[in-house]
């Protein structure tokens, strides 16, 4: 009888431990998502040949990068001035609105109104449009402001003189520079009362 409890004891002292339990899975990653008010609602693509973006929309505020003519943009948001976007590399910044182009926006009413008549045979009233806008020039130079141009335009959409107005950059190079944009600009004029009429323009050119 004691040979046995003892065969009996032995056994259980050799007996395998339990296997450990199972280590819980870690819970899957949250998915990336764009920060609140910054989902895209288009593309735009820029026009001028060197365009600086910016971190807030003033041509004050600092230069983050510079994108070149025909680079694309997601666009963020939209105004009468600005542009938000965001670039390739995820950096997001405002771009001035008459430098880039909205992809998918429909063509200016001007462009229409060019061939319409009115039943006595002259066109109607209409205001001016760009027929060659005018083109930036690229500079090194590292001052920053707008200079601001009026334009006198003859009613066949030429522009007949240049004065500048102010300029914010205190670099007088600057200001020829703007001069010689808008010199090289053409215009659809506007119409009133069934005739072209010349005007003047303001170009505002920031840097």
């Amino acid at each position: 009888m004691r040979c046995w409890v003892a065969f009996v004891v032995l056994a259980f002292a050799c007996a395998a431990p339990p296997p450990p339990a199972p280590a819980p899975e870690p819970p899957p990653a949250a998915t990336p998502q764009a920060p609140a008010g910054e989902v895209a609602i288009g593309t735009v693509r820029v026009t001028a040949s060197t365009l600086n973006v910016r971190s807030e929309p003033s041509t004050t505020a600092a230069s983050i990068a510079q994108v070149r003519k025909g680079d694309r943009l997601t666009l963020i948001a939209a105004g009468d001035e600005w542009m938000k976007v965001r670039m390739d590399d995820g950096a997001i910044g405002w771009v001035a609105r008459q430098h880039v182009s909205r992809d998918g926006a429909p063509p200016a009413p001007a462009a229409a109104a060019r061939t319409r008549r009115t039943p006595g045979g002259c066109q109607p009233d209409r205001n001016y449009s760009f027929a060659s806008a005018p083109t930036p020039s690229f500079t090194e130079n590292g001052a920053h402001g707008v200079v601001t141009v009026e334009a006198t335009v003859d009613k066949n959409g030429v522009v007949q003189s240049t004065k500048v107005i102010s300029n914010t950059t205190g670099d007088e190079s600057l200001s020829l520079i703007a001069e010689r944009e808008i010199a090289k600009a053409r215009f659809v004029p506007p119409i009133r009362n069934c005739a072209p009429k010349a005007f003047i323009f303001t170009y505002k050119r920031s840097f």
